[in-house]
């Protein structure tokens, strides 16, 4: 079984990408990396279009309203993925006092151009993940995961150096609007085991229920609860993939349903099949955040004497 696939850390992915681009300009609560290695190509990043060059990569956190304008006449050449925070955030302490993910989170986004050796490095570390993502063997998946940390910290490099250019203006108000879906979608990650309801949510992030929902869909192009399902669902998927003798009832609990048919069917709509078929299908094979950690160096006896 190729155990990358069944775990779920990305939501979508794809390793240098050649056929035509179809999407429309789109938004997502998940953070996304993309990175352009050949064609002609503009990137819309909320209110500004950028001429991308290859060797630019993009961070995203999702949020804000993006996508490509490809010039059709040559080949459009370009490897994306995109993945819920949360599973970077389990490993958080095991990694260390910096965070990995603090460039998606920045209020702006635009691209980082490579050049030389930090392109060749960007594009040794996307071959990387791609050769483990792509392999059934559990070891290698334990070293995809690696590759995929790696990326992460180049990108929080790279991010600060870029970070140094003047900041570009954005559309009125719309660093607000972001900020306030955000506080949503923090909430709802910390609290999904819990009832949510936007009633609940208004009361917590001080704000009109109609307008978040309003500013939510406009964002995220889905609605709040829609979002808390997803993410529920996500966080099953996790579950049966540590734990194979975790039984559906209990996972659908412990995500935060009170309705067994109905986790069966969201998660079915979602995933594609049951819970229990994807119970079936997973093993506990993932990567522990304990495993990040260094070694503890023990004290070593002074044996000067011992002769």
């Amino acid at each position: 079984m190729n155990l990358s696939r069944a775990y779920p850390l990305f939501n979508e992915y794809y390793y240098q990408h050649r056929t035509p681009f179809v999407k429309t300009f789109h938004t997502h609560p998940q953070y996304e990396v993309y990175y352009f290695h050949q064609g002609r190509c503009d990137y819309l990043i909320g209110d500004r279009v950028f001429e991308l060059k290859p060797g630019d990569a993009i961070i995203l956190n999702g949020m804000t309203l993006h996508g490509p304008i490809v010039d059709r006449e040559s080949e459009y050449v370009r490897s994306m993925f995109s993945f819920y925070p949360e599973v970077v955030r389990s490993f958080q302490r095991a990694l260390g006092p910096l965070n990995p993910l603090r460039p998606f989170e920045a209020p702006s986004n635009r691209p980082i151009r490579l050049e030389g050796e930090r392109k060749k490095e960007m594009e040794d570390l996307l071959r990387r993940i791609d050769k483990y993502y792509r392999s059934p063997s559990p070891v290698e998946f334990n070293r995809f995961l690696l590759a995929f940390f790696d990326l992460l910290w180049f990108l929080y490099g790279e991010h600060g150096k870029a970070a140094e250019q003047p900041a570009e203006e954005t559309e009125p108000g719309r660093a607000d609007k972001e900020r306030n879906v955000r506080a949503v979608i923090d909430w709802i990650e910390r609290r999904y085991r819990e009832p949510v309801t936007l009633d609940l949510l208004e009361k917590n992030v001080y704000m009109s229920k109609h307008h978040l929902s309003r500013i939510f869909r406009e964002l995220t192009g889905t609605s709040i609860i829609e979002y808390l399902y997803k993410y529920r669902i996500h966080q099953a998927k996790i579950r049966f993939s540590q734990n194979r003798s975790s039984t559906v009832s209990d996972v659908c609990r412990d995500v935060g349903f009170t309705s067994l048919s109905h986790f069966s069917r969201l998660f079915k709509k979602f995933v594609g099949m049951t819970p229990e078929q994807y119970r079936k299908k997973v093993q506990p094979q993932w990567l522990e955040p304990s495993a990040f950690r260094l070694p503890t160096l023990e004290a070593v006896p002074d044996t000067s004497n011992d002769r």
